[in-house]
């Protein structure tokens, strides 16, 4: 059920996405390329928010016309590299079709055969915690959790399997630090559960959601149905420097809650930020389709600052900081991953500067990328 993305495809897209006074922006080096490889740091910093939007407007194409998949849908899943046996994950193209457990399912409940289905395997967040749904969802969904789940592109894949980090076998052999090409990037992506609900989904579309099909393994089955996307971080690397941008839908607060007793809305506290306001209005009045997604802004090497998106960091939002926190992405022999998570307030503090070059003695310095934590031992 999974589609190849064709190259010439993603080229006919090339500057569909440029805000207003902005120079055209090409696609199709983005989605093949990461950051586009002709755009320089200085250009970036004249609109990072318009680069943001451009991105994003990118791969929430179609993946080729008239299909129902986005672009993104076709990247590879981290559930299809980090594999539980540590075993070598097979490559990038073709992509792997759906499990057959699957596709009788969707079948059953008449479902899109050519309908990319995501594995949203993961709940908690960087804190341990499950942000839940609630507030205006049906009763039978509240208390159930957000879902995530990443995705990355195939130089950041590539990468990973000729270093063959793919294991902790491979990451335990390290000798030095890695730096991972400057094509390299990864999706983080947050999920409202529908299942089969068709007048929750109904509510959801017409709030602006983006739906998927998708399912999640639940003790010996897999529960399969629909999702929405409720936030999105983009992250890349541009000119060899990470870049983090993170959007969410505006509508957030009617689906999700506090875990606080007793629940309350879930708000990003945050942003958008200053900057990335006059930008959303100006997209979201160009692509209808993306008109309830905001940015919340973007943080870019060497600067940090306080960012959260409410659907991935909604538990620490006031001491979240993407480049901060992933600067810390590292691993030791002796000590096992660095532990970027400071004293105060029982440990879900989370550094919003970079930590200086001796709190990593001894560690392998992991480029930023902190879904290497999925790995497992090869036994």
């Amino acid at each position: 059920m999974r589609r190849a993305i064709s190259i010439t495809v993603l080229s006919a897209l090339a500057g569909l996405a440029q805000a207003q006074n902005a120079p055209p922006y090409d696609c199709s080096n983005f989605l093949k390329y990461g950051a586009n490889p002709g755009q320089t740091k200085a250009n970036f910093l004249q609109s990072p928010e318009t680069q943001a939007w451009n991105w994003f407007v990118c791969l929430n194409q179609p993946a080729a016309q008239g299909s129902p998949n986005r672009v993104w849908e076709g990247f590879k899943p981290s559930d299809q590299v980090y594999l539980a046996n540590g075993a070598q994950p097979k490559p990038y193209l073709p992509q792997q079709p759906t499990p057959m457990a699957i596709q009788a399912q969707a079948q059953k409940l008449g479902m899109n055969p050519n309908r990319v289905f995501q594995n949203l395997d993961s709940t908690q967040q960087v804190d341990g915690l499950i942000l839940q749904m609630g507030n205006q969802v049906p009763a039978a969904q509240r208390g159930q959790a957000v879902r995530f789940h990443i995705l990355m592109g195939q130089d950041t894949f590539n990468y990973i399997l000729d270093k063959k980090i793919y294991n902790m076998n491979g990451q335990a052999a390290l000798t030095g630090n890695l730096n991972f090409p400057a094509t390299a990037w990864e999706l983080k992506t947050s999920w409202i559960w529908i299942g089969t609900d068709a007048a929750f989904k109904q509510k959801l579309e017409s709030d602006g959601y983006y739906i998927i099909q998708a399912y999640y393994p639940d003790k010996n089955q897999y529960q399969v149905g629909y999702a929405a996307l409720s936030g999105m971080h983009v992250i890349n690397k541009l000119n060899a420097n990470w870049v983090w941008t993170t959007f969410e839908n505006v509508n957030n607060s009617k689906y999700t809650v506090t875990n606080a007793v007793p629940a309350t809305p879930m708000t990003n506290t945050t942003g958008p930020t200053s900057a990335a306001k006059p930008v959303n209005l100006s997209f979201q009045a160009t692509y209808p389709g993306l008109a309830k997604y905001e940015l919340i802004g973007v943080e870019y090497q060497p600067v940090t600052q306080v960012l959260a998106n409410s659907q991935l960091e909604s538990a620490f939002q006031s001491t979240s900081s993407c480049l901060a926190c992933h600067s810390t992405a590292a691993y030791s022999n002796q000590k096992g991953y660095f532990n970027f998570a400071l004293k105060q307030q029982g440990g879900i503090v989370y550094p919003t500067t970079p930590l200086p070059d001796s709190a990593y003695a001894g560690y392998k310095k992991l480029d930023f990328v902190w879904s290497l934590k999925r790995a497992q031992w090869q036994r």
